[in-house]
């Protein structure tokens, strides 16, 4: 009942973040926008169907990244519920524990439910989570498996089973948080010779059972798939994305940074100043709160020296900034004036940032365009294949890219829009070049169907026997033999 009470606030918070953005997508329901969460649902349903231990895409082993994501979102499919609709509750359903981790993190090291809380809202309604609170998406699972194991890592199952959510959904950058605290747990053994040695041992079991456990994946992987597996997971999508900035994720050195100022604004100004505090006040006092206040800085420091510029890498370094902006909050004594400063601060973020309370009710993003419709047509006429060239603006883009090799093994998997294998729900191809996909048009054989831009059929040559199967679309011919 103390808890309830002392806590009471934050859920109510949870309760209205839980009804509004499941509201949302359960009222509202628009197909899977492109890129990531039209593959990671398809990803997930191949696997399912398949009974694969690894995610496929259209047939293919998909080994980017560890199976967890797409498994998750995969059991969805088995639910008698729209996939639109029971995919996005379990994201919103995920995104509520996550906060509730970075909440309990917030009130562990500054010791103020005020600054937690407050840290929770800002988080809650920056671009980047409005958006990620409502679509697939594999980030939400990081940042369970990053505060999780920073709030239970001395605690062997617990610690292990949110070391295996980050890891297992985003591969070695679910390490990170262990490898932080071990420097730091290390190194105040080292200077501090009174530390108990019996129980430092204990910690360095509990960490190298843990590492060994969350390995597992990795050993039984190079098991079955070999070298195949250190090209595709560890070469093009761990190697490959630090050093090259590949597949048109090009960006300003300071675009992490830019992205930080653009979300967040001026609360930026008192995050600098925490960082700068709390910094002193580690070096000082080798404090434990002032370390794990920080510890997600050096992720956002190391994601400026990263050539490969997404967005959403940053995604979970928004909570560390949110707290470092309002742990200013945790220095005055009466909570009664630390609520006063904390409303001020949010008056301020939802009126002069130009933040909404019920933006979760009017954020989109997606709808049903021409693309999900000529798909969706193609499965209506019942194509056993399908073919697709992509548009001249992507097969020129690929072309430059492929001549720079800033191209990896699942680049020319996507086509434009993902999003038309899933409503498709067929075989489907994706083709670069103008000569492969007219290689694949004299091929064709019965219930084979073709799609091209509508602009293309001018470069075309139709062989006979095909018809169009769709005259309606604006912007795509549907063709079928």
């Amino acid at each position: 009942m103390e808890n309830i009470k002392k806590h009471f606030f934050f859920i109510v918070f949870i309760l209205f973040f839980l009804s509004i953005n499941s509201y949302k997508v359960i009222s509202d329901v628009r197909p899977f926008y492109d890129w990531d969460e039209s593959i990671y649902v398809q990803l997930g349903k191949e696997m399912i169907k398949a009974h694969s231990p690894v995610p496929l895409w259209q047939g293919k082993v998909w080994l980017d990244k560890p199976p967890l994501v797409p498994f998750a979102y995969g059991l969805m499919t088995l639910l008698p519920v729209q996939n639109e609709v029971s995919m996005r509750v379990l994201t919103v359903l995920l995104s509520a524990v996550a906060f509730t981790l970075i909440y309990l993190f917030a009130v562990q090291y500054s010791r103020s439910v005020v600054v937690a809380l407050t840290t929770v809202i800002i988080t809650t309604y920056l671009p980047s989570y409005l958006q990620r609170n409502q679509v697939v998406n594999v980030d939400v699972f990081l940042v369970i498996g990053w505060f999780g194991y920073a709030l239970f890592y001395k605690r062997r199952l617990l610690g292990t089973l949110f070391l295996l959510i980050g890891v297992l959904s985003k591969s070695l950058l679910g390490f990170y948080p262990l490898g932080m605290i071990f420097l730091y747990e290390v190194w105040i053994y080292i200077l501090n010779k009174k530390k108990n040695r019996k129980e430092f041992y204990s910690y360095l079991k509990t960490i190298a059972l843990q590492f060994a456990i969350a390995s597992l994946w990795f050993i039984w992987a190079y098991a079955v798939y070999r070298q195949e597996f250190i090209q595709y997971h560890f070469l093009d999508n761990q190697f490959k994305r630090v050093t090259a900035s590949i597949e048109q994720h090009f960006g300003q050195r300071t675009f992490y940074i830019d992205l930080l100022l653009e979300q967040m604004k001026y609360a930026v100004i008192p995050a600098i100043l925490s960082v700068l505090i709390l910094g002193i006040t580690f070096l000082k006092n080798k404090s434990k709160a002032a370390y794990f206040s920080l510890l997600f800085v050096p992720w956002f420091l190391f994601l400026n020296v990263t050539k490969t510029k997404i967005a959403w890498y940053l995604y979970p370094v928004f909570p560390q900034f949110a707290y470092l902006a309002v742990y200013c909050v945790s220095c005055i004594k009466k909570t009664w004036i630390q609520v006063g400063v904390a409303g001020f601060i949010l008056l301020i973020f939802f009126t002069f940032f130009g933040y909404s309370p019920f933006a979760p009710l009017t954020t989109n993003y997606s709808s049903w365009d021409s693309h999900t419709e000529v798909a969706q047509n193609a499965n209506k006429i019942g194509c056993k294949n399908l073919s697709i060239l992509v548009s001249e603006n992507t097969r020129t883009s690929y072309a430059t890219l492929a001549s720079m090799d800033l191209v990896i093994h699942t680049t020319t998997w996507w086509g434009d829009h993902p999003s038309m294998a899933y409503y498709a729900n067929i075989k489907t191809n994706n083709d670069y070049s103008v000569g492969s996909f007219q290689d694949r048009l004299k091929q064709a054989k019965k219930a084979s169907c073709f799609i091209f831009e509508k602009n293309d059929e001018k470069i075309l040559t139709l062989p006979s026997g095909l018809r169009r199967a769709d005259t309606e679309n604006k912007q795509y011919v549907l063709m079928m033999r």
